[in-house]
Formats: C-alpha cells, structure tokens, sequence
C-alpha cells in the first residue's frame, strides 16, 4: 500500500505532466490563436476608413494594400469615405451618438492636436498594437503619425526643360518674370505651402516663417493674384496641370509623381523649401467596433508587404517604423525623405492648431476680396 508521502509525490508528479501536456497542446495567448482573436469576430461588417479628401493617391493606395489584405483576413467590408479639414464633424457625430467611422485619419497634425484637447479619441492598445516597432517621434497614445507628405513645387517640362532654367524651390511660384502664367495654389491656408511660399518669396527666411506675417503674406500673394488657379484635392490639381489651366503649381509631391510615374505627364518637381508634415491615423471615441479598429492599426505596423506596396505606388511611406522598408530606387526622387529633406520645412502645428480658427476666414475673405484682412 502506498504511503502518504509516495501519494503525494506521484499525484504532484502526475498534474506536472498533465501542466506539461497542455501546454504543448494548447497554443499560447500571446501564438496563433491570440491572433486570430485579433482578427476575428466581425466578418460582414462595414469597416469605415475616413482618410484625408485632398488625396486620391491615399484613397488607392489604402484600400489597394493595407485595406485589402486586412478586408481578406477578417470579412470587413472595407469603405473608404473622407472629409476635410477640421473636426467638426467628428465632434458632430459623436453627440449624435452616431460615429460612421472606425478609423479617422486626419489631415493634419493640427487636428489631431485639437481632437485630442477635446477628447474625441481612444488610446492605442498597445497590447495589441505594437508600437515598438515605430520611430519613438512617429506615434503618441492616441495617434500613428502616418503618411508623411510634402508641398512642392511642380511644372510643365515643356515649357521649362530640365535642361534650361526650371523653378527650385516653392518660392518660385512667385517668380512672375522668369516663369509667366497660371500658377495654381491650394484653396486652403495651411498643408498647402500657400503661406510658406509667400513669406519665403517676400524674403523671410526658413527658419524665421513662424509665426506667420499675415499682412506680409497676403501681400505677397495680391502681387501674383490675376494669376493664380485654385484647387481643392490633389487630383484637381493634377489635372489643372494636365489641361494647361496652369503650367506651375504647388502641389503634393504624392499625386504628381503618380502623373508623371503612371500616366507619363510632361511634369517635373523640386524639393526646395518643401512644406512637410504627417497624416496622423486615430480610433474615434464611439467607435462601434474598437477591437477591428485596433487590429487594423496592428496590422498596419505589421504587414511589410502591405507598406512595400504602398511606398512603391503612392511615393508616401506609410510609418515611420524604426526598420523602414526600403524605396525602390526609381521612386526615390519623388518620397520625402533622404537628400529631398535637405531644405525642408516642418509645418509649425502649434501655430496652426493656435491660429486657424482665426486664419481661415481671412484667408476666405482675401480670397474673395483680394483686400488685406487687419
């Protein structure tokens, strides 16, 4: 007869085994069954991306790559839908009860900014998201600084060849008597390099823009009025350029080398002083499914070939992650980053996120008027 003691022994020994055997056989929280979890749960529902309106090339290159490959894996129906600038609507919705959108990426860091000091966001889980992936400068707690886009300088080749004297910098937009004519400028006064551009060309110096001179900058602008062209998207101003209505522009640097890479446009661009900044990407508050909000956040980080894909065809990379995918060579010339970083200029968000209640209606009424604003 067994003793006490050997008892124990043998039924220690025996739920030992028992542990060791279940583990083997039932994968880890943190394996694959964890993933799937992630992933799971939400097949035929609609999985709203609100991305910035202006850019056509985001749109395609979302739902191409990221969005496709994360539609495949959990069922969603991926639809894209856009507003700009601002987040009135966001705070709209979210007193309605009613928030349409799972992911909202902003135009700006400025509204981002101002979303936040309203509380209009969730945290990133970074249980589930792994943020460590990310450049420390790319991210905060509510918000993936994503996409990170450039104003720059374009033109028609066939008027002024790279081989004879071309426009170098936003600046020259300005420049009347070496390049006459249209000249289209984006219909808004930030992201845009409209205000950047004016000051640089009245002579402020880069470092010095901020904050804006606005009596400086509309005065500047007035000398260049009779010819300037709006646009309102990246892909208006694409195609102001590809019917003549201008023949230099400020543009994205995102949509024109999609012209000229894709649909062979007689265009060209320069970096000088280009204005730059992020596309922050956040859950909003009233979300009606946060886990498919963050697993697509998860997979945004994760998904190399996803970001591969995205850079060779929009010429934005998607993150800043800390092991940056790497740009194919014939599309360094147009993604901001490397040598086309050498006179850039960060957009002061502060000051936006401070002026651009107040700036925007001036910026309207000269718009209309062509007067000064006090």
């Amino acid at each position: 007869m067994m003793s006490r003691r050997g008892w124990n022994s043998f039924a220690g020994a025996l739920l030992l085994g028992c542990s060791l055997f279940m583990s083997a056989a039932v994968p880890s929280v943190t394996g694959t069954r964890a993933e799937e979890d992630v992933y799971s749960g939400y097949s035929g529902e609609d999985f709203v991306f609100n991305g910035a309106s202006y850019s056509g090339t985001l749109k395609a290159g979302i739902m191409d790559t990221v969005g496709a490959d994360f539609a495949e894996k959990t069922g969603v129906n991926m639809i894209f839908d856009a507003f700009c600038c601002g987040i009135a609507k966001l705070q709209a919705s979210q007193q309605s009860g009613n928030v349409p959108w799972t992911i909202v990426s902003f135009s700006t860091m400025t509204d981002l900014i101002l979303a936040k000091r309203a509380d209009l966001l969730l945290k990133i889980d970074p249980k589930i998201v792994p943020l460590d992936k990310l450049d420390p400068a790319g991210y905060d707690d509510y918000a993936i600084y994503a996409y990170p886009y450039a104003a720059v300088i374009a033109w028609n080749t066939d008027k002024w060849p790279l081989s004879a004297k071309h426009p170098e910098a936003i600046e020259d937009i300005f420049d009347t008597q070496s390049f006459p004519g249209k000249r289209c400028l984006y219909k808004y006064p930030q992201f845009g390099g409209t205000m950047e551009a004016a000051l640089l060309a009245d002579g402020v110096e880069a470092d010095k823009l901020y904050p804006l001179d606005l009596k400086r900058a509309f005065g500047s602008l007035n000398k260049i009025r009779d010819d300037i062209v709006w646009w309102s998207s990246g892909s208006q101003a694409i195609q102001q350029l590809t019917s003549g209505a201008c023949d230099l522009a400020l543009v994205w640097n995102g949509p024109i080398s999609e012209a000229i890479r894709a649909d062979g446009g007689p265009f060209a661009i320069a970096w000088g002083h280009a204005v730059w900044d992020y596309t922050p990407v956040s859950i909003p508050k009233g979300v009606k499914n946060e886990k498919a909000a963050q697993a697509f956040l998860k997979m945004m980080v994760e998904n190399r070939a996803a970001q591969e894909k995205f850079v060779a065809q929009t010429a934005y990379v998607m993150m800043p992650m800390k092991e940056q995918v790497p740009i194919p060579d014939d599309i360094k010339m147009w993604v901001l980053g490397g040598e086309n970083m050498a006179t850039a200029i960060r957009e002061n968000d502060e000051y936006y996120t401070d002026n651009i209640e107040s700036l925007l209606p001036k910026f309207n009424s000269w718009v209309v008027s062509g007067t000064i604003p006090e």
